[in-house]
């Protein structure tokens, strides 16, 4: 008897607290995410901050414990939250678009983002600029900044229809959810 005792009571000593009092840490589901494509087109050369723009879901989403279920063709809306015009020296146009919210037929509007992981939610222009390469050749190096300098970059614009994707519900800010990267494409 001692002897089981005491074999309890060094397994009890390496395991550290029992597991039964260990609390489990909460599982992270994936944030649910939809297709959208724009209804206005926003273009660099006329855009400020604060623009804002219509776009509307282009898949059904159905409901889960944390979002309503939200029909296909259901308009969202979004503002610029930066916009950058193109000008001299080669800069080109910049833009940011923020989506903010659908609206549901009942009128109540359900938080929605942006997906973080694409690489499109920064927009910018093209630019012709010369490489900075070409300062060093001899000769050619003192033309280089001087063709930068005077032509002008090139605006963008975000056509009407352009497909992009958003997070429905404010899971990503609260740490509810999460967005695998985007080289784990089985994750779901």
């Amino acid at each position: 008897m001692a002897s089981a005792a005491a074999v309890a009571l060094a397994t009890a000593l390496a395991c550290g607290p029992a597991a039964a009092a260990q609390t489990p840490l909460p599982a992270l589901t994936r944030c649910v995410d939809a297709e959208a494509a724009m209804l206005s087109a926003v273009d660099s050369s006329v855009a400020v901050a604060g623009t804002s723009f219509t776009f509307k879901l282009t898949e059904h989403v159905n409901a889960t414990k944390t979002t309503p279920e939200i029909p296909a063709g259901t308009i969202g809306y979004g503002i610029v939250s930066f916009a950058d015009h193109a000008r001299g020296s080669g800069t080109p146009g910049r833009l940011v678009l923020e989506p903010r919210f659908l609206r549901l037929a009942d009128g109540s509007h359900v938080e929605i983002v942006a997906d973080p992981q694409e690489a499109d939610n920064f927009v910018q222009g093209k630019t012709a600029s010369v490489s900075g390469a070409f300062a060093f050749v001899p000769g050619l190096g003192l033309a280089v900044p001087a063709y930068n300098a005077l032509h002008h970059g090139r605006e963008v614009t975000i056509a009407k229809g352009t497909a992009f994707t958003i997070l429905i519900g404010d899971g990503l800010a609260t740490g509810a959810c999460f967005v695998p990267p985007p080289d784990a494409p089985n994750v779901r």
